[in-house]
């Protein structure tokens, strides 16, 4: 044999070695290789995409005006504290997209106020002077908003991907304000949509049981009767307080009922100080609860919002829902606390997957929610296979009929 052609053989054998190496994890095959083949050879297989072994294509629309809105608000809770600063006795509220300053003497301190709003924020542009400072965010500021929101829930939602294990996720940018994902092999659609959609927007707030309203509450109501109980309720709700809802499932039956819960506005502590969210047991009712751990500085705030409240309730509120509402009964140092709710297994590792991943800036709508079957993939990949096949087939033909032993080699 010639020299030439021995190497040729050889070179030939030698690619389809590796070939076959590289194409083995995508066999069966391969689980029954030994350990050392697995942990030293290729043993990533081919990841199919969307097109081939069906999942779920999903597109989303930031809502960058609700975004811009609780940046308002933030202005407005922080704006008081800026003008007690500076000696200005004026009152400070939140309306719509304005924060509205009212002074106690609106001709003498107008001047003095605006000069102490515009140094602080000069993001805000005054639009009525009359009877109240009405200030809102300048457009320019509002696009930066919006913008950096988007940009914000992109990488909120891939990191909850990555934590939901997805494999070759898909996710980019779309227009001004869309997302795109897609979720190759997604097996159940209705709970990734659930992680990836939950704004999990995380606040502690303080229990107002002093009010007389409090004691007026109904001790719990049916979930339709919701809207009807707030209509009841909405003029004597006090000026600084709101009624949000506890969820509570009756252990036996699996009914669920509603509890009104008169809550201060104020947002004493937030989910952005959080640096660890994982499922426990309750060890005395074997029941599962999201254990959270604060940062330093939410550790200290959450020790000084214990030491100011003590038996006070605090309510732990996951986008407006009220998840429970413990007794404080001493001071709580450390940065610790737990976030209970008659929670399933899978929906509290839900809870802490997006409590890890963090809250959305904004909420996001779902404007595209298609769940691809498998089936065109399939027929997609039985067709390439015969193609291949058939290509093979006639090569090889040709390569003998022209070549003859030769072609063959």
């Amino acid at each position: 044999m010639k020299k030439g052609v021995l190497w040729r053989i050889v070179l030939i054998a030698l690619t389809v070695v590796i070939a076959v190496v590289f194409f083995l994890p995508n066999t069966p095959l391969f689980q029954g290789m030994p350990g050392w083949w697995k942990k030293t050879m290729p043993n990533k297989g081919i990841v199919m995409g969307l097109d081939l072994q069906g999942g779920l294509h999903l597109v989303f629309e930031v809502e960058g005006e609700k975004a811009v809105e609780i940046a308002t608000e933030r202005i407005a809770s922080s704006l008081s504290g800026v003008l007690e600063k500076k000696k200005i006795h004026a009152s400070v509220k939140k309306d719509g997209m304005f924060v509205v300053v009212t002074p106690s003497n609106m001709d003498a301190k107008s001047i003095d106020i605006r000069k102490a709003i515009e140094e602080a924020y000069p993001i805000l542009t005054l639009a009525d002077a009359k009877d109240a400072l009405k200030y809102k965010i300048s457009e320019k500021e509002k696009q930066r908003i919006k913008d950096t929101a988007t940009d914000q829930v992109l990488e909120v939602i891939r990191n909850r991907i990555d934590q939901f294990g997805v494999a070759e996720p898909t996710i980019h940018r779309q227009a001004e304000n869309e997302i795109v994902v897609q979720l190759p092999g997604v097996k159940d659609p209705k709970r990734a949509v659930e992680i990836i959609g939950k704004t999990a927007q995380l606040a502690f707030k303080i229990v107002d049981d002093e009010s007389p309203l409090a004691a007026e509450m109904p001790p719990s109501i049916m979930p339709e009767e919701e809207t009807q109980l707030l209509d009841k309720f909405k003029n004597r709700i006090p000026e600084g307080d709101e009624i949000l809802f506890q969820r509570v499932v009756n252990k036996e039956t699996g009914v669920v009922t509603k509890k009104p819960v008169l809550l201060k506005k104020e947002t004493l502590l937030t989910g952005d100080l959080l640096t660890e969210a994982r499922v426990s047991i309750d060890e005395r009712f074997s029941e599962p609860y999201v254990s959270i751990k604060f940062s330093s500085a939410g550790a200290k705030i959450f020790e000084d919002i214990t030491a100011q409240n003590v038996k006070k309730r605090l309510a732990i509120i996951l986008d407006n829902n009220v998840y429970s509402a413990p007794v404080i009964q001493e001071r709580i140092s450390g940065g610790d606390a737990q976030i209970t709710g008659s929670f399933a297994m899978e929906e509290a590792k839900d809870l802490a997957i997006v409590l890890r991943a963090g809250a959305l800036p904004a909420p996001v709508k779902t404007l595209q929610n298609v769940t691809v079957g498998p089936s065109l993939g399939r027929d997609s990949i039985e067709a390439g296979k015969m193609a291949g096949i058939a290509g093979t087939i006639l090569v090889v033909i040709f390569m003998i009929f022209y070549y003859r032993l030769s072609g063959v080699i």
